[in-house]
């Protein structure tokens, strides 16, 4: 029997790699949609409530001695879950770069506490969890920060301020923001143009980043970014279509 107190660390990694891989990422207090899979059915339990990533975890290393062997769920795991599992433990332990820039916050300073260890606890398996949607969600934003860079040098205003238009536009870029249980959607316009705006959580569907969509908007801003320095056109009440 596994010491609660003295996971591997990899061991654990690697099976919330192949988790997240099959049902996406759930949590107590997030669903991200755009990680779901065609099982995602599968992710509810027999009350009707989702079944967190952290729990199937659990179960994989502490299987239950009151369920039959042959009824548990089997996660098989393979050579790339170990790659993926090293490449996200190397990501993460690169915040600590980041604490030459600025202070951590109380989520980093955890996140690098585990990934300079070799083993947890038990008490540590919802971050273990979480690591591959970090990781996903990290590496999807650092590709869209340097696509957002180069259509800064081009982006233009798109529609007229506060009327309602009809926009043809490609998913760059999907941002879960768990705080207000929404997504921070950034689209481009004719392959140039830089476009936003916000969804909640349920609306999502099956968007996924590199759709090509049509929708309708009200253009609530047209604004400079203090970001990148590129003209945005922020929509709101969005319709698609």
């Amino acid at each position: 029997m596994m010491d609660r107190h003295n996971i591997p660390l990899i061991q654990a990694l690697v099976l919330s790699v192949a988790i997240h891989e099959k049902y996406g990422f759930q949590s107590k207090a997030t669903t991200d949609y755009t990680t779901m899979t065609s099982e995602k059915i599968s992710n509810i339990d027999g009350k009707g409530n989702p079944i967190t990533n952290s729990a199937r975890l659990y179960r994989q290393l502490f299987p239950s001695q009151k369920v039959d062997p042959e009824d548990r769920e089997k996660i098989d795991v393979s050579e790339y879950h170990y790659e993926k599992a090293e490449n996200i433990l190397e990501l993460l332990r690169g915040f600590g770069f980041i604490a030459i820039e600025r202070s951590l916050t109380n989520f980093e300073l955890s996140v690098l506490d585990i990934v300079g260890r070799t083993s947890i606890s038990h008490k540590e398996l919802g971050r273990i969890a979480s690591f591959p949607n970090v990781y996903e969600r990290k590496v999807s934003q650092e590709i869209w920060e340097e696509r957002e860079s180069r259509l800064s040098k081009t982006s233009d205003y798109v529609g007229d301020l506060h009327c309602k238009s009809h926009f043809d536009i490609v998913i760059e870029n999907i941002r879960y923001l768990s705080r207000t249980k929404s997504y921070l959607i950034c689209a481009s316009e004719s392959h140039k143009n830089i476009v936003k705006f916000f969804i909640p959580e349920t609306n999502i569907g099956n968007i996924k980043e590199g759709d090509s969509i049509k929708l309708t908007g009200w253009i609530k801003k047209h604004e400079v970014s203090n970001y990148h320095g590129g003209k945005e056109t922020i929509l709101k009440r969005i319709n698609f279509l």
